[in-house]
């Protein structure tokens, strides 16, 4: 190679990393911070559909969770009130645990309406699409268990106490 290249070889043989120059960010205007609001009504029981529900490993808190997606309703089911999330924790393990003494094995035998047989995996998809009576609080904590205002507090659903459609039927 030339030495006018772009890249060289060295005297052993290698080829030089080619130097390629960063162009500096220089901001005009000042940047938009987003942020996700999380609504807050007040506590109680509401009618809710459940949109969806996965399982994720969150790496802020290192454990798996699976969060399901409710949209609460008013009484007459016609009025969207809030869109809120119920939190359920699956271990901090290498791959996602519900032990019978979780309160995902609790949900999962509530909604799916039966004891898991030996071949179920227990999917999180048993919660989707389904209309279920939900007890909705205010959190009390932040992320790192430090008390919280009520002004600073959103709205989790803590429980399903019913669920209305879906599941096998005793």
């Amino acid at each position: 190679m030339t030495a006018s290249s772009p890249t060289s070889e060295t005297a052993s043989g290698q080829r030089d990393v080619p130097f390629i120059p960063m162009k500096k960010h220089v901001l005009t205007t000042e940047p938009e911070i987003i942020w996700r609001h999380c609504a807050r009504i007040e506590p109680g029981n509401y009618p809710a559909y459940s949109r969806s529900a996965k399982a994720y490993f969150d790496h802020q808190f290192k454990r798996w969770v699976c969060v399901v997606q409710f949209d609460i309703l008013d009484d007459a089911r016609t009025k969207l009130l809030a869109r809120i999330t119920w939190y359920l924790n699956l271990g901090s393990g290498e791959r996602p645990r519900a032990s019978r003494r979780s309160n995902y094995w609790t949900a999962w035998v509530k909604a799916s309406g039966r004891q898991p047989k030996r071949a179920d995996r227990l999917t999180p998809h048993v919660f989707e699409k389904r209309y279920a009576l939900v007890a909705v609080a205010d959190t009390t904590k932040t992320h790192a268990q430090a008390a919280i205002t009520s002004e600073e507090s959103y709205s989790v659903v803590r429980e399903v106490l019913t669920w209305e459609t879906g599941g096998n039927q005793r």
